[in-house]
């Protein structure tokens, strides 16, 4: 039997800010000859040279801004929050536990940051399939078993939007489905070549307290229930 197929993307923004300085020019006469300050000598001691101007810092990449040192409790979205280590580096997850969540997923955002992304967590185990339904940007997909050894690593690409003249079935019959190749209970997001770079690949373990993070999914299914 088929998975259920969700949506995967993650955004969040960060400015810019630019500092302009002026120069003031002075309109104050020159003294006389006679009342002239004596001549600098043509180059002081070299114990006495001015310091170097230290060079200037390179410009930040917005998409790999630091990590804060507070958790926070949500995301910008509502979802809860938890950092994991992924290939030897913190990373902020957002968690989607409930059903509109997994099936929302990342989809409609427009970026994906670095040590950012989406954890999935499914109810129970099973094959599993995602798509890029209404999705901006490429991103990783690394899919997990309840013994946290990955199953499958995708990079999903961005297909067309739907087309004005085009039936929501028909967009959706024709997105390209990424499987999980085996049971998978979890679902891991993250910005397009990252889990290249993390050198996570199929078989490789997730060393994640997951009995934790199956507590805070359940905890999060039944508050989602209540509203």
């Amino acid at each position: 039997m088929r998975g259920p197929l969700f949506a995967a993307m993650a955004v969040m923004g960060l400015g810019t800010m630019v500092a302009v300085g002026a120069s003031v020019l002075s309109t104050t006469a020159a003294p006389p000859a006679d009342q002239a300050p004596p001549a600098a000598p043509a180059a002081a001691p070299a114990d006495q040279a001015p310091p170097t101007a230290p060079a200037a810092a390179p410009a930040p990449n917005e998409d790999d801004d630091p990590l804060p040192a507070q958790i926070p409790n949500l995301s910008d979205a509502g979802l809860p929050v938890v950092r994991l280590t992924l290939g030897g580096e913190p990373f902020d997850l957002e968690l989607a536990a409930t059903d509109d969540a997994i099936a929302k997923g990342l989809s409609g955002r427009d970026r994906v940051r670095r040590h950012r992304g989406m954890l999935f967590v499914m109810p129970y185990s099973r094959e599993q399939g995602f798509w890029m339904i209404d999705c901006l940007v490429p991103i990783d997909i690394a899919f997990v078993s309840d013994q946290g050894i990955v199953t499958a690593v995708h990079t999903m690409k961005t297909e067309p939007q739907q087309r004005a003249d085009e039936s929501r079935g028909a967009y959706e019959v024709r997105l390209p489905r990424y499987p999980s190749g085996a049971k998978a209970r979890y679902a891991i997001e993250l910005a397009a070549g990252e889990f290249a770079r993390l050198s996570i690949v199929k078989g490789s373990e997730i060393k994640v307290d997951w009995p934790s993070v199956n507590t805070l999914a359940r905890a999060t299914r039944v508050a989602g229930s209540k509203r």
